[in-house]
């Protein structure tokens, strides 16, 4: 009897040990805590990561905003031709922007867009001119469309809104992501020779609340806008396709007057600010168009606290290349505090411009990776980074 109590007594110990991974273990008093990082530490580790990942060279590249008008027969280039194929893989562009001769058909568009970005190593800004009214390329094209109104011919921040809509679901369709519009300039001289009815109005409120809802509807389709012409051409007499063009207000008329659109549509959240070639000698002292001129730059980045991406008007225009030449004026947009120089009227010298002017230390690695930062902030946003 005995001897089955003490064999009963040490089967229950057994199972009580047994039992013991239900025991409290000893531990070191440490509670475990998983690190979960925020949004913007992801965004800047993959721009980070991105901006490493890349040559000296493709960095360069991303600061230039390209055009393929024509093929080699002089016809329209609707389809991607071999020598812009060439071309991509030489200077490696951060964008391409499309004219009317690019586009025919909705289904051909869309094409060369989706060929455009497959022979680029980094996914493109696809950018073009489309405000609608006197600036439209959809208009010369076969791509369905709602025809829009010119800007100076809208009376409502409602119509400006669903214009921005209707053009960016179009634009996103045929694979466009940056649309330069609107027009953010006001119509104050009527002798102006190019700006007139583009421009919403000859009130600073009034057009900056047309620019601002324009924007929203375009930006709410994926597609960026770009405010433009900084530091403003509404009051000026000449063409900056043709030559010099200047605005003789002070500072304190331009901040009050011409800047007003353009502070309203940044604080609203623009993506993009294109510089005109104008030239502001009552307001800034180096005398340069404001495209080249660091104080005009800072006057965006400063004064109207953008810091976004800056990007020229054309470079091909008389006012820069009949008194700057090509690669000269790449490299002052570039040291001014420029992001994306558009449009230079011979790519190859732009590139070989910008490559020497970094290989001899004139653009200095922390300029280049003030423009790398954004822009790729902006590639980022649109999905063409992953996290």
């Amino acid at each position: 009897m005995r001897r089955w109590l003490v064999g009963a007594l040490m089967i229950g110990m057994c199972f009580f040990i047994g039992c013991g991974g239900n025991l409290p273990k000893e531990t070191s008093g440490e509670t475990p805590v998983e690190v979960t990082k925020t949004v913007a530490e992801i965004k800047a580790e993959a721009i980070a990561g991105q901006i490493a990942s890349m040559s000296t060279e493709e960095k360069i590249g991303q600061l230039l905003m390209a055009d393929f008008r024509k093929s080699q027969d002089g016809n329209g280039m609707t389809v991607l031709t071999q020598d812009a194929i060439d071309a991509m893989n030489t200077y490696q562009p951060g964008g391409v922007i499309l004219f009317s001769e690019n586009l025919d058909t909705l289904e051909q568009s869309r094409k060369l867009t989706e060929d455009l970005q497959k022979a680029s190593k980094t996914p493109l800004f696809i950018g073009i001119d489309e405000e609608g009214g006197l600036v439209s390329r959809l208009n010369k094209s076969n791509i369905p469309h709602e025809t829009i109104l010119s800007a100076g011919e809208m009376t409502a921040p409602e119509e400006a809104e669903a214009a921005g809509r209707s053009i960016g679901t179009t634009l996103a369709e045929i694979g466009v992501n940056v649309d330069f519009a609107p027009v953010a300039d006001i119509n104050t001289n009527p002798q102006n020779p190019v700006i007139g009815i583009r421009a919403y109005s000859a009130d600073p409120d009034q057009a900056a609340a047309m620019v601002c809802a324009f924007v929203e509807g375009l930006q709410e389709t994926g597609v960026s806008g770009t405010v433009k012409h900084f530091p403003g051409h509404g009051d000026t007499a000449a063409d900056s396709h043709e030559g010099e063009v200047f605005v003789s207000h002070d500072l304190a008329r331009l901040k009050a007057t011409e800047f007003v659109p353009f502070q309203k549509a940044i604080e609203g959240g623009v993506d993009l600010v294109m510089v005109g070639h104008i030239n502001m000698p009552n307001a800034i002292t180096d005398g340069l168009p404001a495209s080249l001129s660091s104080q005009a730059v800072a006057l965006l980045r400063e004064d109207l606290g953008y810091n976004g991406i800056v990007i020229t008007d054309a470079m091909n225009m008389q006012a820069i290349t009949d008194a700057y030449g090509v690669g000269e004026s790449t490299v002052m947009a570039v040291l001014a505090g420029v992001d994306i120089v558009l449009m230079p009227a011979d790519l190859e010298e732009a590139y070989q411009a910008l490559l020497e002017a970094k290989n001899t230390g004139r653009i200095t690695d922390t300029r280049l990776e003030e423009s790398l930062q954004r822009i790729f902030s902006l590639k980022y946003e649109k999905g063409f980074i992953a996290g």
